[in-house]
């Protein structure tokens, strides 16, 4: 299971490229690309590199498993130089609001990284092939003479050092961010300075790599447990960083997705009659919704419209004894003043839903007005403001005692006219 960690842990790096990759413009422009970069990278290599996937590579008999390896540990070179890069944008003067913001200065800052990479990867692959090393068991491994170890161990060490090298520099940097940010940035930042510090603890791990190749000729083709274990740390520790720099926005789309799984909950005994009446009123195919739909607030828009639509059609069959029987049933079952408004709404909604069953004609002419409650507000926050409108309804509808005497009297008079 400790192997398995490492696939959350390069899925978390490749999703934090998708989120980036839409933040290219404005000042933070370069900062996004390089983290971007830098996240699809590492998380390509962890894929590569984890030792299901390179036994997997083997047990289908790919012609050259090692390639694999090297493959993986190049695209992780290329991660070190785009966070090498992202340290560089840091040092842009300018106001803190996160950690991605800045911009390279110049093109030769990206010029001379490339150079930087493409000497790492070059001396990379000569100190390979002078090894030449097999790959047995998930384990590169080269035979007992003093200059194929020395080949394997200044491969280890060369990416070793350079990923070390990037990582120094991107942690200073986000150290000076957090100095000087303040509040939830601050903290945030912090918390993602310890992230690159665990970072450079999972690079330095790979020193015991170097050692076992002088001392033993073999070192592990892929990423071990502790890896994985090293991976997951810093992978939730830049997590936690960003999301409490991000707090405020964070908090407000889980409550906004929280609030509205809430109304579309709280609508359903209503739509459900309504639906069942009035079957015009569904905008679709009629079809079993989700209870936990996955774009809920389509899903709700989508209801508060069918039920206000109904609400509309059933103005022409308003029953003008419902106020009458209200007020009998409220002497039997009272309601708090706050909730007489939406009692009364629903008590004459429940008899015109029960006289439009019964199939008589619709009034010659509709009250005056919007329905009670039906006109929607407008602005940013209309659909929630309309829809906590209709929530209030909805329980009055299906939980207050008098509404269900009124719709008993309206269901009597329907069936005993």
């Amino acid at each position: 299971m400790s192997e398995l960690a490492l696939y959350p842990v390069a899925l978390f790096f490749t999703l934090s490229a998708c989120h980036f990759a839409g933040r290219r413009e404005g000042a933070s422009g370069a900062a996004a690309r390089c983290t971007c970069c830098a996240s699809v990278l590492l998380g390509a290599a962890l894929l590569l590199l984890a030792p299901p996937t390179v036994r997997g590579a083997r047990e289908l008999g790919a012609p050259a498993p090692l390639v694999l390896v090297a493959l993986g540990d190049a695209l992780r070179d290329g991660a070190a130089a785009s966070l090498g890069l992202l340290a560089r944008s840091l040092r842009t003067p300018g106001p803190v609001r996160g950690l991605v913001r800045g911009s390279v200065r110049g093109s030769g800052g990206v010029r001379a990284a490339v150079g930087v990479l493409a000497g790492v990867v070059a001396v990379r692959g000569v100190l390979l092939a002078v090894a030449a090393p097999d790959l047995a068991g998930g384990r590169m491994a080269v035979g007992p003479g003093w200059e194929g170890r020395w080949a394997l161990a200044g491969y280890t060490a060369v990416g070793t050092l350079y990923l070390g090298w990037c990582l120094g520099a991107l942690r200073r940097r986000v150290a000076e961010r957090a100095r000087a940010a303040s509040g939830a940035a601050r903290a945030g930042l912090r918390l993602v300075g310890w992230g690159v510090a665990a970072g450079l603890v999972w690079d330095a791990w790979g020193v015991d790599d170097v050692v076992r190749a002088l001392a033993y000729g073999s070192v592990d083709g892929a990423e071990d447990a502790v890896c994985a274990v090293l991976g997951l740390v810093c992978s939730a520790l830049v997590a936690a960083g960003l999301g409490w720099a991000l707090w405020p926005a964070a908090r407000a789309a889980a409550t906004g997705w929280l609030r509205a799984q809430a109304h579309y909950r709280a609508l359903a005994p209503l739509w459900r009659d309504l639906h069942a009446a009035l079957p015009q009123i569904a905008l679709g195919p009629a079809r079993r919704l989700a209870p936990v739909p996955l774009d809920v607030r389509y899903a709700l828009y989508r209801r508060v419209i069918e039920i206000q639509d109904a609400r509309l059609v059933l103005r022409h069959h308003l029953d003008p004894r419902a106020e009458a029987w209200l007020a009998a049933a409220l002497g039997r079952f009272p309601v708090p003043a706050a909730c007489a408004g939406a009692s009364a709404q629903a008590a004459a909604l429940a008899a015109a839903l029960e006289r439009a069953a019964s199939g008589a004609r619709p009034g010659v002419c509709a009250p005056p007005g919007p329905p009670p409650g039906g006109q929607g507000a407008q602005g940013p926050g209309a659909l929630d403001a309309e829809a906590a409108g209709l929530a209030r309804l909805a329980r009055a509808y299906a939980t207050c005692p008098a509404v269900a005497a009124v719709r008993t009297r309206a269901r009597a008079a329907r069936e005993h006219p």
